[in-house]
């Protein structure tokens, strides 16, 4: 390493390191007469953001003191019903309807907010492999190109590298290959975790070579890098429904809590109502993120620093007191 870039290196170790002291600052500053609010820490980028930004909120805005457990789709709704958590940011709601319903009508859970609905999800390849074969157009075209796909560890079959472990859309994909009759020339590639994902498909986009799998938006490969979504048949309640093969729907994505913070945190719910939140709010933060090979936690106190949408989520009081604390 050159002196030069040990001195980069330094100083933005350096902004780091102060970055995080104020951000740790920023989350934890209990109102002792308030009961405590558990946030689930979901486990993918815009989630993990979004949790840091209303955490923050919470606990500095409005005063309550704040924790965080770890989840993910699945662990949302157990987490909520044995009072474990009581709020989650980015619900996909259609990736786990079912639970998702029943979690409403049981009473415990309720829907507080919406979020995130510019998304969509996927099947994917980079646009250079579109590019330089123009036949590949739908998922009905990956049998006679498998061999673009396959790898030494694949057996001759196209690897498609699918949902993480635990996450609804991983059951989801796993129907679609059996709906599209898929699994006799395509194997499954199960990346164990986001962060292996996003550098798998990263490192061969570097490398300029073929790749195929799932992705969604908002995430940092599907705004920083030119990607091709496959056609799959239209979308139906009926083929969703049923067999899954088909486009995945725009998702709706909400804002779910305890039933329980209703009547001991009305104005933490009324922010939520207030909470508008898409791609473009999210995009410049995973972007600075990414330049400056950031954490969530860093990036939403950038947000809370340098974007103003936040102001109109909070009552001025509120937002005076978050001023505060980022000052501080």
């Amino acid at each position: 390493m050159t002196m030069l870039k040990m001195r980069k290196f330094a100083v933005v170790a350096a902004i780091s390191a102060l970055a995080v002291t104020a951000l740790a600052g920023l989350a934890c500053s209990p109102a002792a007469e308030k009961e405590e609010i558990v946030f689930v820490d979901l486990n993918w980028d815009s989630a993990l953001v979004q949790t840091e930004i209303a955490s923050a909120i919470v606990n500095h805005g409005y005063e309550y003191p704040v924790s965080k457990i770890p989840g993910d789709t699945v662990k949302i709704f157990p987490a909520l019903q044995s009072g474990s958590a009581h709020v989650a940011v980015e619900t996909w709601v259609s990736n786990a309807q079912e639970a998702y319903d029943k979690a409403l009508a049981d009473g415990y859970m309720i829907r507080v907010g919406d979020n995130l609905q510019d998304n969509w999800q996927g099947w994917v390849i980079p646009q250079y492999v579109k590019d330089s074969n123009p036949g590949i157009v739908s998922v009905d075209d990956i049998e006679a190109n498998k061999d673009l796909f396959a790898t030494a560890a694949t057996g001759g079959k196209a690897r498609f590298v699918t949902c993480i472990p635990g996450w609804g859309c991983e059951t989801i994909n796993a129907n679609k290959f059996e709906a599209y009759d898929m699994l006799d020339y395509l194997e499954p590639f199960n990346p164990g975790s986001q962060e292996a994902m996003f550098a798998d498909l990263q490192s061969t986009y570097d490398r300029g070579e073929p790749w195929l799998g799932y992705l969604w938006n908002p995430s940092p490969p599907a705004i920083g890098l030119d990607l091709y979504v496959l056609e799959e048949p239209p979308y139906s309640d009926e083929c969703w429904d049923s067999t899954q093969g088909c486009a995945y729907p725009v998702a709706e994505i909400g804002i779910v809590a305890a039933s329980s913070l209703r009547d001991r945190a009305p104005e933490v719910i009324e922010f939520f109502n207030n909470y508008r939140f898409d791609s473009s709010d999210l995009r410049p933060i995973l972007r600075w993120m990414e330049e400056n090979d950031e954490t969530p936690e860093n990036g939403a106190l950038w947000y809370l620093r340098n974007q103003q949408t936040w102001r109109s989520f909070v009552p001025d009081d509120v937002a005076s007191r978050i001023d505060d604390a980022l000052s501080g």
